[in-house]
């Protein structure tokens, strides 16, 4: 950028300038061509969704979603939602507080043979880190002690989801339920098959030192709610360049928090103008004056909507003015292979070092396959092959 120097004098004072009269102009100006005048946008320009009411957001949290990624939910006190939360948080107390040997039950090697990712349903852990439980079905990988409680919370964050796609589909001023094939069939908790989208149940453990206990990374479906019991969600602020410690400040009177993220399905079909939220969890440290089980360990849960398998992307139908073209249009394309794609891309904070290491090496081939077909033309990103 060219500098400009500073100096004392102004650049029209008077007594610098030279005087000079002008004589009056012969007539009239000539009158503009009317398309010459200003004509106010029928709608924003590409790229800037309207401003629209979302469920218990304050219109400065919608902002910070639309450019961030991440958004404080603000529920009444008694709202379904935070009842179904409170109470699941407090199952999923007592259930990692049980011997190991009855968690061991739901781990998934005790169904599946071949395990490539653990933290996908049923009860897992990183050891010296963190547990987890994954719902993604009614099963023989969940308890029956958190059966009722699960469903009553998947019921309640499954509409606050379809609310907040269908406020999404309003933004980008699309035709209403023009998302709904996509993800209305994973609002609802399937008993005999597993579906895409999950509700996770987290213990994390605080020992004498704030620590890192998952990595920043985006997530992979359409929107994540994360509940917490106590502050740990950190969520980088792109504008600001540092992490937001989004939980810190609430009272504990009102219940957990909830915050709205945005994932990366959501991103590439929207045609990149809903940026997926970048987030990590940094739980404080262990509170040695205390003997409550709060002061030990960092309960949350996360429901996170993903697209449907079997439903079809057609970015035809997701393109309006506010979206504009879509840059790498997709037409008849079972949303699982979208969804699969992304997920080859990215490696999962859940897993131990063992499964993870040879997640990694999964991922580092496809990727160089995926380029290398990209490169002989086999595959081209712009016509949703």
């Amino acid at each position: 950028m060219a500098s400009v120097a500073a100096t004392n004098a102004s650049p029209h004072d008077p007594h610098t300038l030279p005087k000079v009269s002008y004589p009056p102009p012969a007539g009239a100006p000539p009158k503009p061509a009317r398309s010459a005048f200003y004509s106010p946008p029928t709608a924003p320009p590409p790229g800037h969704p309207h401003l629209v009411d979302f469920t218990y957001l304050s219109p400065d949290q919608v902002c910070t979603l639309y450019s961030q990624g991440y958004a404080r939910v603000h529920l009444p006190l008694n709202h379904p939602l935070l009842v179904a939360a409170t109470t699941l948080l407090s199952t999923s107390r007592n259930f990692f507080a049980q011997p190991l040997e009855h968690k061991e039950k739901f781990h998934p090697s005790r169904i599946h043979e071949n395990v490539s990712q653990s933290s996908e349903e049923g009860w897992s852990r990183v050891e010296g880190e963190k547990e987890m439980f994954t719902a993604r079905r009614i099963g023989t990988l969940c308890p029956p002690e958190i059966t009722n409680d699960v469903r009553q919370a998947w019921e309640e964050c499954g509409k606050y989801m379809q609310d907040s796609m269908h406020a999404i589909e309003a933004s980008l001023d699309l035709q209403p339920g023009a998302f709904d094939n996509l993800f209305v069939e994973e609002c609802t908790l399937p008993v005999d098959k597993t579906v895409e989208t999950l509700l996770r149940m987290f213990r994390y453990e605080r020992t004498a030192e704030a620590r890192l206990v998952a990595t920043h990374h985006k997530d992979l479906g359409f929107l994540s709610l994360v509940i917490g019991s106590s502050p740990g969600l950190d969520v980088w602020d792109d504008t600001s360049k540092k992490w937001v410690a989004i939980e810190e400040g609430a009272d504990p009177r009102d219940g957990p928090t909830f915050t709205l993220l945005t994932g990366q399905c959501l991103y590439r079909l929207t045609n990149s103008i809903y940026k997926a939220g970048v987030h990590r969890v940094f739980v404080p440290p262990a509170d040695a004056a205390s003997s409550t089980d709060d002061a030990k360990y960092r309960y949350s849960l996360v429901f996170a909507l993903r697209p449907h398998r079997s439903g079809i992307i057609s970015t035809s139908a997701l393109t309006s003015n506010v979206t504009g073209e879509h840059q790498w249009p997709i037409e008849g394309v079972p949303a699982r292979e979208l969804f699969s794609a992304i997920g080859k891309l990215h490696w999962s904070v859940n897993l131990d070092q063992k499964e993870l290491g040879a997640q990694k090496i999964r991922n580092a081939k496809y990727k160089e396959q995926f380029l290398r077909e990209v490169s002989e033309g086999q595959i081209s990103v712009g016509n949703g092959q």
